[in-house]
């Protein structure tokens, strides 16, 4: 059994200082007097509606109680594995200096059948219940606050979850019974059940969330031959790390393919189509390598699932050349043109065009080839990197002319380098102001013996 102490206050900050019968009565409903247990219960209770924790909410269900309510206070839980967890809150009497003591532990599943009471609670035939002797709660209640042969009164009340009691909550008093409290207990009780349920729900969706947005993240770039990668994204909400652009770098047989796009939209909505989308292209790669057709496949499929949704994209392949360098062979859908950056600092644009994809059935989208030459690289960005506004210039944009001297400078670099600078100089010159997603991917072309990623 493991045990810590905790601080004699409640987080809610409320005072513990007085013992039951030295408080104030306070009105309850109706203005009607509420007794000094009813009044610290249903502040207990109060707080547990704060907690979003599951195991920081049960350790506050058994806190809070003592020692005005009760010198022990054990919540007990069935787990799914058959076996039953416990955890309780005490004063401990060798020494009342330390505060409340918490301590918790597992039972072997056998124990509720040694223990009616508790299975009379979980299978909804009891709402309240006293232990009988020799149970194994009393050997708890010995063990932890020392009352040996049990004199006093031990009583346990169902904790009742969205469709079925989820365990007990014993209260134990060293002296005096619970008979004139037995209802604010009950009360307890059941509010302990609904802010366990929240708390487990509240963690079971963000779980769920986080497992969804983890799917929906740009995978981590591949190590590839004959080319050096980078990449930078940056959410256009910044609680989120997820967004409407995407890109994704595969190795294949004869070198490597990629796709790059911008879908309508931002945040959740707009990471859910990417996701479609990402998934969508891996699927149709297997039977189709052209990037056009590729193109042309994804258009019929966004027109079919939202025709009000469409995205920019470029999706091409990199094969590598026998001396070193690469031959690329892209087709466009309305994104910018990727910029090649050259061996003096000479930046060149790649002419695409093509349609935005999902917009129209007859879209029309086009391929070009060119060579990159070793030490070349290849910036592929969204708009949300030349759109990116001062706010102390007047709103100005970075536009197209200072992305091109910026990637000037940045000859001789390694892509993963590129990308970096190319963000840092975006994210200065946004200066906390708002910014659509800014996603950039560098390619390098590398000599024949090289490659990798950063």
């Amino acid at each position: 059994m493991s045990a810590s102490v905790v601080n004699e206050s409640t987080p809610g900050g409320y005072d513990r200082s007085g013992g039951v019968g030295t408080s104030s009565p306070a009105s309850g409903v109706g203005g009607a007097v509420e007794s000094p247990v009813g009044a610290r219960l249903r502040l207990a209770a109060r707080e547990l509606g704060n907690i979003l924790h599951p195991s920081r909410l049960v350790a506050q269900a058994v806190c809070l109680p003592v020692p005005e309510v009760a010198d022990l206070c054990v919540l007990v839980l069935p787990e799914a594995d058959g076996t039953v967890r416990w955890t309780a809150a005490f004063t401990a009497r060798d020494d009342p200096g330390r505060g409340v003591v918490t301590a918790e532990g597992v039972w072997d599943g056998s124990v509720v059948l040694g223990a009616t009471w508790l299975g009379d609670i979980l299978d909804g035939a009891r709402t309240v219940v006293e232990p009988g002797p020799g149970d194994l709660v009393e050997r708890l209640v010995a063990d932890t606050v020392g009352a040996e042969g049990l004199p006093g009164a031990l009583c346990a009340f169902a904790v009742p979850g969205l469709s079925q009691v989820v365990g007990a909550l014993v209260m134990y008093r060293a002296s005096g019974s619970f008979t004139t409290d037995t209802e604010a207990l009950t009360e307890y009780a059941e509010r302990t059940g609904t802010a366990l349920g929240s708390a487990r729900m509240y963690q079971y969706q963000a779980r769920t969330a986080s497992t969804l947005k983890a799917a929906l993240v740009p995978e981590p770039l591949p190590v590839i031959g004959h080319a050096s990668l980078g990449a930078s994204f940056r959410s256009a909400v910044e609680a989120e790390r997820i967004g409407g652009d995407f890109y994704q770098v595969n190795e294949v047989e004869r070198g490597f393919d990629f796709s790059f796009g911008d879908v309508c939209g931002k945040g959740n909505d707009a990471a859910l189509l990417t996701g479609m989308i990402r998934h969508s292209l891996a699927a149709l790669r297997l039977v189709e390598p052209d990037p056009q057709r590729l193109l042309e496949l994804l258009n019929v499929l966004l027109l079919r699932t939202d025709p009000e949704k469409f995205s920019t994209m470029l999706l091409g392949t990199g094969t590598p050349l026998p001396g070193g360098g690469l031959r690329i062979r892209m087709a466009g859908g309305g994104h910018p043109p990727p910029l090649v950056v050259g061996l003096d600092g000479s930046v060149r644009e790649v002419a695409v065009g093509g349609l935005f994809v999902g917009a129209l059935e007859e879209a029309a989208f086009r391929t070009v080839e060119f060579t990159m030459e070793p030490g070349e690289t290849m910036v592929i960005y969204s708009d949300g990197v030349t759109e990116a506004r001062n706010p102390l210039l007047g709103g100005q944009m970075l536009g197209e002319g200072r992305l091109a001297r910026l990637l000037s400078e940045c000859v001789g670099m390694p892509a993963p380098a590129v990308s970096d600078r190319l963000a840092q100089v975006v994210g200065d010159w946004l200066d906390g102001g708002e910014h659509d997603d800014i996603t950039i991917l560098a390619v390098q072309a590398v000599p024949a013996a090289e490659g990798g990623t950063g």
